[in-house]
């Protein structure tokens, strides 16, 4: 007498509920990608210097310009890097009170930037008492 009959059920996973479900998913994530916008939180205008006004400036007040190239402009003059601590040197015997800035362009290399810190060291300012701004180029 048999009491137990063996049977051979299927062996192995069952596909093609996992295809509907991937089927799903796929669709879900292109449509979801599809209408995705970037959405911007705040919309600042921020000014650009050229929407500045601008204002008289301080008399005592000396800019020191550093360009592209590496040329140097001390009070709008074109000024050798030699002679810059004799100049820097001369506007505060004339002129005690006197303040530098220093504006140095975007394209200048910093080795011609540290090299004007190193002569204004050596003309006797302290260079954390030297305003700086540098200009960059606006982008197209």
């Amino acid at each position: 007498m048999k009491l137990y009959e063996r049977k051979f059920g299927q062996q192995g996973i069952p596909i093609v509920p996992m295809l509907d479900i991937l089927t799903i998913l796929l669709i879900f994530f292109i449509v979801h990608t599809e209408f995705k916008r970037q959405v911007s939180v705040l919309k600042l205008d921020v000014p650009q210097t050229h929407h500045l006004a601008g204002t008289q400036g301080d008399r005592n007040s000396i800019l020191l310009e550093v360009a592209d190239d590496g040329s140097i402009a001390f009070n709008g003059k074109l000024t050798p890097a030699d002679q810059l601590v004799a100049d820097v040197r001369e506007l505060l015997r004339q002129n005690p009170a006197a303040t530098i800035q220093l504006s140095a362009a975007g394209g200048a290399s910093m080795a011609r930037f540290i090299e004007v810190l190193d002569t204004l060291t050596a003309a006797g300012l302290d260079v954390e008492q030297v305003p700086v701004r540098i200009d960059y180029a606006p982008e197209p």
